[in-house]
């Protein structure tokens, strides 16, 4: 039975939850703080976690079918997009209704810009972040980085298997070769295809390297001290800005990954702890659903504004904001809007993801005899 790395579960849920509070605008709280700002690169994370367990859990393989490695993967990403998708759908269509019908004014007139209706085809067939004359934050805006993982498990499939004697190098050469791209400003990909490949072959690369030294004993104090010190680079990075950035959160994100894969110090163990355990099972559904709560909670604020006259919902330097006029309360508000998220949350893993993976597990002749 292969490893199971519970602490990296454990990461994809603080981060999912990170990226939550970034796309958050909350007058007088922690939103505001520099380390919540910057924290739209934990997506890159994901990307990292993504190729160090599909490696972990594929890579050497003897032997490997695409009809079902697509299968899971599918299974794995689709179902929640797809239901997401329609959510959005609906919410332009209140939109529209609530602007014809009760003059209510939105930040983007309903089906225009991010939500055109030339971006619906792209969406379904997830292809949007891919092409640059689509809009890769469309609709739900968070599927961007869903578009990108899902083609790259092709790419990955096909190294696994066309290029099998060579694939250690594709790991290994393909981030190297993007940044070489990325710093040269290069224009052939979408800056969103740079992030994913870069990112996704390099955790599959960080998994090489682990196999390779995951014989070792690290002591605990040793793991200790390289787990606090990764996580405090990872802090300071976050919350800093400088050119290309990006490269170097992902060079620190494969450290942490490979540090954190040992398992050996005391912060690894406290991941281990259930509510970091279920933020981890749950991150899928926290990323994908945080959107929309925040549209509905958002579009509350405006009708109470409009209602009562009181600047709920203030735009500042062209940033919608929330506020209920103390600090205290803006505090309790944004624990409300994280509760409601793990609350959505915990429904769409329960019925949607959960489902769709069972599913996805199957052989495929057990889903024919199922279906006759």
């Amino acid at each position: 039975m292969k490893k199971r790395f519970a602490s990296l579960d454990a990461f994809r849920g603080l981060c999912a939850l990170c990226v939550v509070v970034f796309h958050l605008h909350i007058v007088g709280t922690v939103t505001e703080l520099s380390f919540f700002r910057g924290s739209a690169i934990f997506v890159e994370f994901f990307f990292v976690l993504s190729g160090f367990v599909l490696a972990h859990g594929y890579g050497f393989k003897k032997e490997l079918h695409f009809i079902a490695f697509m299968k899971t993967r599918f299974y794995r990403l689709y179902p929640l997009h797809f239901f997401m998708f329609f959510v959005f759908l609906f919410l332009e269509f209140s939109k529209l209704a609530a602007s014809h019908y009760a003059d209510f004014s939105f930040t983007h007139t309903p089906f225009t810009e991010s939500t055109a209706i030339k971006e619906i085809i792209p969406n379904l067939f997830l292809i949007h972040a891919w092409l640059p004359f689509y809009d890769a934050k469309s609709f739900n805006y968070a599927s961007w980085s869903i578009s990108i993982e899902f083609y790259l498990y092709i790419l990955f499939f096909v190294s696994m298997t066309t290029f099998s004697r060579v694939k250690n190098y594709i790991w290994i050469f393909t981030p190297l070769v993007v940044f070489y791209f990325i710093l040269n400003n290069s224009s052939f990909f979408v800056s969103e295809v740079l992030r994913g490949l870069s990112c996704f072959f390099g955790g599959a690369a960080t998994y090489l390297i682990y196999r390779k030294y995951a014989h070792i004993h690290i002591s605990k104090m040793t793991g200790t001290w390289l787990e606090l010190s990764s996580l405090i680079f990872i802090v300071l990075l976050v919350q800093s800005e400088f050119p290309y950035k990006e490269i170097a959160a992902s060079l620190l994100f494969f450290i942490c990954v490979f540090i954190f894969s040992f398992e050996s110090g005391i912060i690894s163990h406290c991941l281990k702890f259930k509510p970091f355990q279920t933020a981890g099972k749950l991150s899928y559904s926290i990323y994908m659903t945080h959107a929309a709560l925040i549209f509905l909670v958002t579009s509350s604020m405006l009708v109470l504004q409009k209602i009562t006259g009181i600047g709920f919902a203030p735009m500042i330097n062209d940033i919608r904001y929330l506020t209920l006029k103390n600090d205290l309360l803006n505090h309790l508000l944004l624990l409300f809007i994280l509760f409601l998220v793990l609350f959505m949350s915990q429904l769409t893993y329960q019925y949607i993801e959960l489902k769709w993976q069972q599913k996805g597990k199957r052989p495929f002749y057990q889903e024919k005899q199922l279906n006759q």
